[in-house]
C-alpha cells in the first residue's frame, strides 16, 4: 500500500474515529474530575438538609406531644367541673 491508497482514509473515517475517542475521552475525565466529585458535594448537601429537617421534626412532634396532653388533661379538667358543679378539682 502506498500513500495514495491509505491518504483518503486516513484523512476521512480514520481521522473521525481518531477524533471522536478523543472527545469520548475528554467527557469521561470531565465526568469522573468535575461532575461525579461535584454532585457528591450537593448529595452529601442535600443528605445533611435532610438530617437537619428530621431533627426539626422529631423535634416540633415532642413539642406537639407535650401540647396534646396538656390540652387533654386541661379538658379532662373542665369536663369534671362541668359534671359536678359543686365539687371544686383537685
Amino acid at each position: 500500500m502506498d500513500i495514495e491508497t491509505v491518504a483518503p482514509f486516513a484523512a476521512g473515517p480514520a481521522s473521525a474515529v481518531i477524533v471522536m475517542l478523543m472527545v469520548l475521552g475528554a467527557l469521561y475525565q470531565l465526568t469522573t474530575r468535575q461532575l461525579i466529585p461535584l454532585a457528591s458535594k450537593a448529595l452529601d448537601r442535600h443528605l445533611a438538609a435532610l438530617d437537619e429537617l428530621v431533627k426539626s421534626n422529631r423535634e416540633d412532634h415532642a413539642q406537639h406531644r407535650q401540647d396534646h396532653q396538656q390540652i387533654i388533661l386541661t379538658l379532662q379538667r373542665l369536663d369534671r367541673e362541668v359534671t359536678s358543679p359543686g365539687i371544686t378539682p383537685q
